[in-house]
């Protein structure tokens, strides 16, 4: 048994005693590190308190950037479209018609702001949106009506595919986030056209016999044989009070559309007077992409009330990023379309009708020929002038 001195006695009792309270369930608790450093503590409460601190400083600071970022985003599209618009001299002292129509589309892009958002009211040829559209299953479906004399349209096709496919996607990929269910009615992308005159109006029908018809697509093709196809060029997106979003032309060469719409007069002398057209401006050249049937929602899902500001500023903003993503998009359109519609708005709503192709073909008419025998009698002096 081996022998303790008193001093090895004393150090192995130090050793046992330590290692009992280092294997204390109290001890393991609560452990030394804490309790040497006290200022940790107020650091992990202070460190709880600081994102509250942070958030409430920066609710003011988040709502001035949006505002800010909003606030660019409106100017921005101006300044990217007027950038590619500028060199092609659109404005030139010489092209009188495009400043016109830039007057107009400018009076057609205010209304939105000044009144809101109003699709309960007229749409198109005196009907609106319930007239003309109706839901099934979930989906938007034209409301077709039959018209016991067929309306007589003389549009500009819209004939460049590659154009035609850009203006409907862009418009399907910033309007639907914005529509609510069965509340978005896309144009048909192979059917987009400028209305340019009437033979015959829904509102002012002109009867026709087959025979009628086919005289008046002959007249049709004699003008257009001296129009020149028209080489146009975007110039902005707007959208209406109404929910109609329009492409707005304008014109780079060809002939103008108020010289088509002159050469269509005088070749359909039958057709609707000039207050009775559906188009009554000469020298606008627009075309329907899509009509919003519905009141916008928020990207929260919030639907807004008729006439409220926001709806008309989700609209406007929308369109304004469609115009700053194909402005000055080119096309050149030398096809013109005659077209029968049978049920009202045909055309726009995939309705039955039928068309006849035209093509500005952009040849000189033939000079005047005087009378042969008259030249004759003159120059030989037997010309009775009295």
């Amino acid at each position: 048994m081996p022998v303790y001195t008193a001093l090895q006695f004393e150090e192995r009792s130090d050793t046992v005693m330590e290692r009992a309270r280092s294997l204390s369930p109290r001890r393991r608790t609560r452990p030394v590190r804490h309790q040497e450093d006290p200022s940790r503590t107020k650091k992990g409460r202070s460190a709880g308190r600081l994102p509250r601190a942070t958030v409430v400083l920066l609710i003011p600071l988040v709502y001035l950037g949006l505002w800010t970022a909003r606030w660019i985003w409106q100017e921005r599209p101006v300044e990217v479209c007027s950038a590619r618009l500028n060199p092609l001299q659109l404005w030139a002292s010489s092209r009188q018609m495009n400043i016109a129509r830039r007057r107009l589309y400018d009076d057609l892009e205010a209304q939105l702001g000044q009144t809101g958002l109003m699709l309960g009211r007229e749409q198109t040829q005196g009907l609106d949106a319930r007239s003309l559209f109706r839901e099934r299953d979930g989906l938007v479906e034209p409301a077709l009506q039959p018209l016991q004399t067929p309306v007589r349209a003389i549009v500009l096709h819209i004939g460049d595919a590659s154009a035609a496919r850009a203006l409907s996607a862009a418009v399907e990929r910033h309007l639907s986030p914005l529509a609510q269910d069965a509340g978005l009615w896309l144009q048909d992308p192979s059917k987009l056209h400028a209305t340019l005159f009437h033979a015959s109006a829904h509102e002012y029908p002109v009867e026709a016999s087959s025979a009628e018809v086919a005289t008046e697509v002959k007249a049709v093709e004699r003008s257009a044989v001296h129009l020149c196809p028209i080489e146009v060029v975007l110039e902005r997106i707007i959208a209406t009070p109404t929910g109609n979003v329009l492409a707005c032309w304008q014109i780079l060469g060809g002939s103008d559309p108020a010289a088509v719409r002159r050469a269509l007069r005088g070749a359909l002398p039958r057709a609707p007077p000039a207050e009775q057209q559906t188009v009554q401006d000469p020298a606008i050249l627009h075309t329907t992409l899509a009509r919003l049937l519905r009141l916008p929602r928020t990207s929260a899902g919030r639907v807004l009330r008729s006439g409220v500001p926001d709806g008309a500023a989700l609209l406007r903003s929308a369109v304004a990023r469609i115009s700053s993503e194909l402005c000055g998009l080119r096309a050149t359109l030398p096809t013109l379309w005659f077209v029968e519609e049978e049920d009202l708005l045909a055309l726009a709503l995939n309705g039955r009708m039928r068309r006849h192709p035209v093509q500005m073909l952009c040849q000189r008419p033939p000079p005047l020929l005087a009378n042969v025998e008259t030249i004759r009698k003159v120059a030989a002096n037997q010309f009775p002038f009295s």
